[in-house]
């Protein structure tokens, strides 16, 4: 059996640890050694800690560089994450090196872990690379701009990635590493896994691209039911840096309906406002399997209760914070599943909305379709089945051991500052 590490180094929420929960559970029931670094492990308490996966402190910047510029490509990312620094790029590898030494792992499996794909170049170990269409971006030289984005072009993005690859470059000589040409040099010969479906792909569908569908793993959380009354039932979850986020919660005091909202972050005080009887606000986590008879879902873009409530063929509307969440929400759109905020809306209008797409059945019609395109595909334990069969052929199936699946729950940390993404 393998010592393996999976790591958690860029992102905030808990999407990336429920990615890898039922991973780590089923690589741990076949047997191998498991341990998650992780970008945050108050939240990894939460998720691995009941499951009793052992988690460590990933090393990562703590505060994101600000950018001089808005966000044209994935090296963008990169550079507001240390790599703008080869200082800081230095000591951050340095850090994932020593990791390394420590545990002593014979494969690695990283959920958008840039840098820890660095330091497995220099230490020469076996990676497997799952995350979303954007964590995962096309492999082109250089790697494509931000579609749809007036100031994200193809020359600011390439011109990012040049100054990325001469920081990186320097680094990897400091530690005797073969230098990169491109950016997709460290996704070059290594297994990646897309844990989403091709048309949510934020970049569109890939021909070459494999798909495994969405890891949605199980967390512990309470069963909550719909408010007493009348009217349409709709999910909300929502963070205190969701965009429009009071007109949002002032337009919910107005809407004639049962609605649960997750908001985690907030204080008391500052939902006192919008406190009605129709409404029932909840600060943590909450099992979603009794809720996905919902007639719409409203978040800011999270991408575990969006797949979630999809996969029940519930409409979607996204207010989105950065961009990631503006091309799924584009994407949403395109599919006619749902819609998303982009400009301003007045709390009238945004009644209007809700309403409208409770009680048509446009975007009920397409999520339903969605919803029956996906019934027959693979569930999570089937992608973790074929991941950890493509990483070790030797693996077995463990039919008895594994209980990776079960009900859902809305996943979302306290909030904290946007270090892993610029606004647009």
């Amino acid at each position: 059996m393998s010592r393996i590490l999976l790591t958690w180094e860029l992102g905030l929420n808990l999407g990336h640890l429920t990615r890898l929960l039922p991973l780590a559970q089923h690589l741990k029931a076949q047997g191998h050694t498991v341990l998650v670094a992780t970008r945050d492990i108050q939240a990894a308490s939460r998720v691995l800690g009941p499951a009793r996966i052992a988690f460590m402190q990933a090393p990562h910047l703590a505060q994101g560089i600000p950018l001089a510029h808005r966000p044209s490509g994935y090296a963008d990312i990169l550079l507001s994450q240390g790599w703008s620094s080869p200082a800081v790029l230095h000591a951050l590898t340095h850090a994932w090196l020593n990791l390394f030494r420590l545990y002593n792992p014979e494969r690695l499996i990283l959920d958008y872990s840039p840098t820890v794909s660095l330091a497995a170049r220099i230490a020469n170990l076996p990676t497997a690379l799952v995350g979303n269409g954007f964590e995962l971006p096309p492999a082109t030289d250089p790697l494509p701009h931000f579609p749809g984005f007036s100031w994200a072009t193809a020359a600011k993005a390439a011109n990012s990635e040049t100054l990325a690859i001469t920081h990186a470059n320097a680094v990897l000589n400091a530690f005797s590493g073969r230098p990169l040409t491109a950016l997709r040099d460290l996704m070059a010969g290594q297994h990646r896994f897309l844990a989403t479906f091709p048309e949510l792909d934020h970049y569109g569908e890939r021909a070459e691209a494999r798909y495994i569908g969405p890891l949605l793993g199980t967390l512990q959380a309470p069963r909550v039911d719909w408010p007493a009354g009348e009217g349409p039932k709709i999910f909300v979850c929502l963070r205190p840096d969701t965009n429009h986020v009071r007109t949002l919660l002032a337009a919910l005091t107005e809407v004639k309906g049962r609605i649960i909202c997750v908001a985690t972050g907030f204080t008391r005080e500052a939902l006192e406002p919008f406190r009605k009887e129709h409404i029932h606000y909840y600060a943590g986590l909450v099992d979603l399997s009794t809720l996905t008879d919902a007639d719409l879902c409203i978040t800011y873009g999270a991408e575990g209760t969006l797949l979630r409530f999809l996969l029940a063929g519930v409409p979607q509307l996204i207010s989105p914070w950065h961009v990631e969440t503006y091309m799924v929400g584009r994407r949403i759109e395109a599919l006619r599943l749902g819609r998303m905020l982009a400009d301003p809306p007045s709390p009238q209008s945004l009644v209007e909305l809700v309403n409208s797409m409770c009680s048509t059945e446009e975007y009920r019609s397409s999520a339903q379709a969605f919803a029956h395109r996906h019934r027959d595909e693979r569930n999570t334990e089937q992608a973790i089945l074929e991941m950890t069969r493509t990483i070790d052929p030797t693996a077995r199936s463990n039919p008895e051991g594994d209980r990776s699946a079960g009900p859902p729950v809305a996943s979302d940390p306290p909030p904290s500052k946007r270090n892993s993404h610029a606004t647009p």
